[in-house]
Parts: structure tokens; sequence; C-alpha cells
């Protein structure tokens, strides 16, 4: 399990790389709708990933008395499916420094996951690196359409 959910986050990062820190190797005139692309897969995993803390809390509350302690992660499922769509909404750059912003306060409740017993300890490791990827790739979308003035900017807001 280990080995397959290393192969599936690696793979999951390269939409990611492509679309953030590769921006600029992108013709001009695709570059807008490249970076609506990030945007959107940023929202998607994030919902993927609110989805599977849904999942984990369902699948570890064994008894009635669990159940009732679980509903935090059900709320969390819940939550960042919202903010993800909600992150949509908003113009640039406030989106994607929503969704950055969302992707850490996700892993951080995840490491209470850890904690409790819920999370294994090498998917606390494996997530904490994937995060790190997805926020430097958000950083680097950032840089390239606000900072460098690339003319992105009008194209997706």
């Amino acid at each position: 399990m280990k080995k397959t959910a290393f192969i599936y986050g690696v793979m999951g990062l390269i939409p990611f790389l492509a679309f953030g820190v590769l921006l600029p190797v992108w013709p001009l005139d695709w570059q807008g709708k490249l970076a609506y692309t990030f945007l959107t897969y940023s929202a998607i995993i994030l919902t993927f990933l609110s989805g599977a803390v849904w999942g984990i809390t369902i699948s570890d509350a064994k008894n009635a008395a669990k159940e009732e302690k679980s509903t935090k992660g059900l709320t969390v499922g819940i939550v960042f499916s919202l903010v993800a769509v909600g992150a949509l909404l908003m113009p640039y750059p406030m989106s994607l420094y929503l969704l950055t912003a969302s992707f850490v306060i996700l892993f951080l409740l995840e490491v209470g996951l850890m904690f409790k017993g819920v999370y294994p300890l090498w998917y606390t490791f494996l997530r904490l690196a994937l995060t790190c990827v997805v926020v430097v790739c958000h950083g680097f979308l950032w840089y390239w359409v606000y900072d460098l003035g690339s003319g992105v900017l009008p194209q997706i807001m």
C-alpha cells in the first residue's frame, strides 16, 4: 500500500508542476487557461483529500461511542470541499491564497489524525512531502502570474 500511495501521490503532482512551476514554458496565449486549470485541479485535489478524511473517519468509527467523536472528520470533509468550490468562485489571487492555506490547514488536521492513531506515520510523512511540493507550486504560480505581470493575470480573473 505504501508503494501505491507514493506512486499515485507523485503522479498527482504532475499537473501542479506542469501548470505551476513550468507555466512560463507554455505559449503565452495558453497561460491564462493553464493557470485557471491549475486552480481547478488544485480545488479538485483539495476536495479529494478532504473526502479521504471523511472516508477514514467513517471506517475508523467502530462503535457507537467512537461514532460521536468522529463527526469532526465528517465536518472536515464537507468544509474543505465547500472551500475548494468557493475558491473557484473567487477572483485571482484570492483563490490561490485560499487554496494554498487550505492545503496547509488540512495537512495539520491530518497530523492530528496521525497522533490519534487514525493515520499511519508513513502516510503523514508522504502527505508532508506532497503538501510541501503543492504549496511551492502554488507559490510559483503566484510569482509567474502576479509578480512578473506576464499578461496572464487579466486572462484568469
